[in-house]
């Protein structure tokens, strides 16, 4: 019977251990499970390219009046006068708007000529 008793507590302390090495080994897993995304997601910094380099693009741009009469358009919130048959250049950003400012025999006040974008770089846009 004391043989029993000394099996029965040897038993009784290895089962302890074993307990603990499990319990320290599901924590272990779980920490690492729920902490690589939450590393991932508080790594990432969205930033702007452009913000990054300092400089913002412009995009030059040359619009050149064909018709006999000045006209007045109207690139972002600057008004700009063009000269019959005189080609003015501008540097504008990308994105916007250049319109018509005042009605023509062909045009009306507001009609759009060209949304600024990289593609037109360069270009010389003719208006009649």
């Amino acid at each position: 019977m004391a043989d029993m008793l000394i099996v029965r507590k040897r038993s009784t302390k290895w089962e302890l251990t074993m307990n603990y090495r499990n319990l320290l080994a599901v924590t272990v897993v779980a920490t690492s499970l729920l902490a690589s995304p939450v590393s991932y997601a508080a790594t990432v910094v969205h930033s702007p390219v452009n913000a990054m380099f300092g400089k913002t693009k412009t995009v030059k741009l040359t619009l050149l009046n064909d018709s006999t009469t000045p006209v007045e358009v109207k690139a972002g919130d600057e008004v700009v006068k063009l000269d019959a048959g005189k080609p003015v250049t501008l540097n504008l950003q990308p994105g916007t708007r250049v319109v018509y400012n005042t009605s023509t025999d062909k045009q009306q006040a507001g009609s759009l000529i060209a949304e600024v974008s990289s593609s037109l770089n360069g270009a010389t846009i003719h208006l009649k």
